[in-house]
């Protein structure tokens, strides 16, 4: 699915870095977003943490989880007037591309659609 969106309101990544997790990784799972509920604060083994979707995730107990689907946790800055393409919504969030083919999360309440899905 690629949807054109235009973006209504100013997002800037949070880190600098994102976090790339890979399905059968094993992570601890920390704090549930107080504002995005279906996203888990999760943390590698080697210490990296990043927000990921629940979704993305087998939790066994309280504080483990198996990654289940391939994830980069990069967020995307944008500021109003700018076009990006989404491919994937999550939680609340979309998979974004601009047009200088950086790619990364945008809020969806930040973005107004402009195409229909092809």
């Amino acid at each position: 699915m690629c949807v054109r969106y235009r973006v209504v309101r100013e997002h800037s990544r949070s880190d600098v870095k994102g976090l790339r997790l890979y399905s059968g990784e094993m992570v601890s799972v920390g704090r549930r977003d107080t504002d995005w509920s279906s996203w888990l604060w999760c943390t590698t083994e080697s210490g990296q943490g990043a927000w990921v979707p629940e979704q993305f995730l087998h939790v066994w107990d309280d504080n483990r989880a198996v990654v289940t689907t391939d994830y980069d946790s990069t967020e995307l800055t944008v500021s109003p007037g700018d076009l990006v393409t989404g491919t994937q919504i999550v939680g609340g969030w979309v998979w974004s591309k601009n047009s200088q083919s950086e790619e990364g999360w945008v809020p969806l309440e930040n973005l107004t659609q402009i195409s229909e899905p092809k």
